[in-house]
């Protein structure tokens, strides 16, 4: 069924859209008999005021344009609820969009959501745009006057608004809550992957070994990015009595799960694992694991409430936030 607009009204009544406007807003320049018609009018017709229009009218859209790598990944899709939560509770409306991995369609969904005239824009860049060093796409935007808040990953020298995980202090926060003794044997399997949060994540596992833990003997193993490594760090939990793995991410997680001596040696109690993971519930049933998992929603709260104080209450600068989205768990 069509809605009834302000044209409409103004066919039925025989009066101009103006007149019809400010009969609507009770306008003093139009007389209360007129009010009374117009109301009655658009009472009978259903007719309900656009609220982008009005929005617009006003010089705001109350509307944020969200772009995220991937709804179909676990902690962006966090990230968008959360955002998405602030923004309802603000009286703001959220688009997502998302690129695909991709600087190009990562560009391009900012330039339209430019021309949807939204108010601000929440932007989570892929590792393209990272390696590029290219943000001329989000220049763009705050050449247009719109605000601009980057999440989760972002490059320290990155000269914008920011809301992005502390990475050494979530890892150090999160191995301190760790129960580990300091006569266990700790292996830490790293990512071969050269991903900013890499070597931070790294620093803080090791410091909270070293300062927290008073572990005497830990050793670090490096993946290749092969599906066989699994079986080089089974050798060496064997070889060197190993009795917990720290895995810094989701992907070695579960490469060496897929390993048969991997079962075998959590089956016995032999083997303990943490392990850094976004999807925490796909591995808290299996004997021996405890996930660790950044929090993707607490984080998207942050994002939004930062740019939504920036459209409400203006501030010169550049400010970043950076958090620990894990927080303190027990073990």
């Amino acid at each position: 069924m069509k809605n009834t607009t302000l044209k409409d009204l103004s066919k039925l009544l025989n009066l101009s859209v103006s007149t019809i406007s400010k009969a609507l807003n009770d306008s003093l320049e139009i007389s209360a008999a007129t009010k009374n018609r117009v109301k009655e009018a658009a009472k009978k017709t259903n007719y309900r005021p656009n609220p982008l229009a009005l929005s617009l009218k006003k010089g705001k859209s109350k509307t944020i344009g969200v772009v995220i790598p991937s709804v179909l990944d676990r902690f962006s899709a966090k990230l968008f609820i959360g955002i998405e939560k602030v923004a309802y509770s603000k009286g703001y409306n959220a688009i997502l969009s998302t690129s695909n991995y991709n600087k190009e369609r990562e560009a391009h969904n900012i330039d339209i959501l430019i021309e949807k005239g939204v108010d601000g824009i929440i932007v989570s860049l892929t590792e393209d745009t990272i390696t590029s060093e290219n943000y001329n796409h989000i220049e763009r935007a705050r050449n247009r006057g719109i605000s601009v808040v980057l999440a989760n990953k972002v490059p320290d020298d990155l000269a914008f608004n920011k809301v992005s995980i502390d990475h050494y202090k979530e890892a150090f926060s999160a191995v301190s809550d760790l129960k580990i003794g300091e006569n266990e044997n700790v292996l830490v399997v790293e990512s071969f992957s050269n991903a900013m949060y890499v070597d931070r994540r790294k620093k803080g596992i090791l410091e909270a070994l070293e300062k927290v833990h008073k572990i005497k003997k830990y050793n670090v193993i490096k993946a290749n990015g092969e599906e066989s490594f699994a079986g080089d760090v089974i050798k060496k939990v064997k070889e060197e009595s190993v009795s917990i793995l720290i895995i810094m991410n989701q992907y070695l997680l579960e490469t060496i799960l897929m390993n048969k001596n991997t079962q075998k040696l959590l089956g016995k109690g032999e083997l303990f694992i943490y392990a850094f993971s976004i999807r925490k519930s796909a591995f808290e049933a299996i004997k021996g694991v405890k996930p660790i998992s950044p929090r993707g929603k607490f984080l998207g709260e942050k994002t939004a409430e930062l740019l939504i104080d920036q459209l409400e209450n203006y501030k010169e600068g550049v400010h970043a936030i950076s958090v620990d989205s894990i927080g303190k768990r027990i073990y």
